[in-house]
């Protein structure tokens, strides 16, 4: 089982979903989305208003509609965080 983000198309083209992972009552949240170019798409996650957390560790599916500026593929995402610096690289093929 992989602890990391997962990125999949929803519906080729149209929309796509982030799977993160963490709190299962205080999940993560999309708080920007762009397009970074014809095959490039930054997402910002941020913590959840959610207090007090459970300690455990669960999955949540984000959903996203592919940007209009975004027209080639293979798109890479680049996922950051508000509340650490780490960053990762997800790929649709």
């Amino acid at each position: 089982m992989s602890e990391g983000p997962a990125a999949a198309w929803v519906e080729r083209g149209a929309t796509f979903a982030i799977v993160t992972w963490g709190s299962s009552s205080c999940p993560a949240i999309a708080t920007a989305l762009s397009a970074d170019g014809p095959d490039r798409i930054a997402v910002t996650f941020g913590p959840s208003p959610n207090d007090p957390c459970t300690a455990d560790m669960a999955p949540t599916t984000h959903e996203f509609e592919l940007p209009e500026e975004t027209t080639r593929s293979p798109v890479v995402i680049e996922v950051s965080y508000e509340d650490w610096l780490e960053t990762d690289t997800l790929t649709l093929e």
